[in-house]
């Protein structure tokens, strides 16, 4: 692992050595010096606290013959620790400045791939050439490990782990930041309210457990939401159940991208439409094995699931938020006009008088 190099006297005009710590100071000064801009459409957000880095790093558990695969290099400070304890790391970058700021400082690595362009080819699948150079990391490598370590950027997280999951072999483990919220929903359970398809597909693979909460203040710039770093660790045997893997993903992918509809209803379109002959009374069967029942709801169900327990008294309504719902307001009286005041003696004016009494 590389120590600290000692930096430049600030304004001599000479880019801070590789090694330098990575701060928001640090990274000012260097992009400014070689005129890059953050992009933060991309996700880029630096983490700057070195002792979180090592966390990330200690936490993945490299052995000396393991194969590491990581996205989104930046400027190359956590792939510095990553070669210095795996055999090989693979490492995209689709900013070609970022690209080139952690080829120097990773000159002196010379097991580091570094894959220049978009991991993806498209939101199902990974890019060619960044799955040619993993491929060829495990060749060199066969008896190690290939575990995912980076700070994954925000808006490929979810497609990155979901299709390196969908690979004949994928990682062993992966321990990576990302937005806290995609974290409670990597890690939920069955029935929790953050339970979603991506907590299926990984549920169904892998053991996962939040290690750290970040706060904003770790990264620069600064995120508007809380990161967290996860770890999953690949279960054979789960995996193993699974008799088709790609089908599975398209099934819980096409079930959750209709949440509010009836399951019955979701499973009949996929096994063919109501024109198929058989295939109501298919699906229905297989509700019923698997204990959904198959009785529609009926009028008044509603009204019979917010009584108490006297039946009598509604529980108090809830929206999906948690919030009370709004109430429509009680009807008024029909507004009548008030009766015109006399202007002398300020009380109601009688009639067939002039309204001052003196008749």
């Amino acid at each position: 692992m590389t120590g600290d190099a000692p930096r430049s006297p600030p304004g001599d005009g000479a880019p801070p050595a590789p090694g330098a710590r990575q701060t928001a100071a640090y990274l000012k000064r260097l992009f400014a010096e070689v005129g890059f801009s953050i992009d933060t459409s991309r996700g880029q957000n630096f983490l700057v606290d070195l002792n979180l880095v090592d966390l990330v790093v200690r936490e993945a558990g490299i052995g000396p013959r393991d194969v590491v695969v990581e996205v989104g290099c930046g400027t190359g400070v956590l792939t510095e620790r990553l070669a210095a304890a795996a055999a090989r790391v693979v490492t995209a970058e689709i900013d070609p400045r970022l690209a080139q700021l952690a080829r120097d400082r990773l000159v002196d690595a010379a097991n580091v791939e570094i894959v220049e362009g978009d991991v993806l080819a498209s939101k199902h699948r990974l890019a060619p050439a960044f799955l040619a150079a993993l491929e060829a990391a495990r060749g060199a490598c066969p008896d190690g490990a290939t575990r995912l370590v980076a700070n994954l950027p925000y808006c490929v997280a979810t497609p990155v782990i979901s299709n390196l999951l969908a690979l004949p072999r994928p990682f062993d483990s992966a321990t990576v930041t990302v937005q806290r919220e995609m974290a409670e929903r990597m890690t939920a359970v069955p029935g929790s309210s953050n339970y979603n398809a991506l907590s299926v597909w990984i549920g169904c693979q892998c053991r996962g457990e939040i290690v750290r909460i970040l706060p904003p203040s770790v990264f620069w710039p600064r995120p508007k939401v809380e990161s967290a770093v996860v770890r999953l660790m690949v279960d054979d045997a789960r995996r193993r159940s699974i008799a088709d893997l790609d089908r599975f993903h398209a099934f819980v992918r096409d079930v959750f991208c209709h949440r509010r509809k009836a399951l019955r209803g979701v499973l009949v379109r996929l096994a063919g439409g109501k024109g198929e002959a058989g295939t109501r009374e298919g699906v229905e069967g297989d509700l019923r094995r698997g204990g959904a029942g198959s009785r529609r709801p009926r009028r008044g169900d509603r009204a019979r699931r917010l009584r108490g327990p006297r039946g009598d008294v509604p529980r108090p309504l809830r929206t999906a938020r948690g919030a009370r719902p709004r109430l429509k307001p009680a009807r008024r009286p029909p507004y009548r006009l008030p009766r015109p005041r006399d202007p002398v003696s300020r009380g109601p004016r009688r009639r067939g008088g002039s309204g001052s009494g003196c008749g």
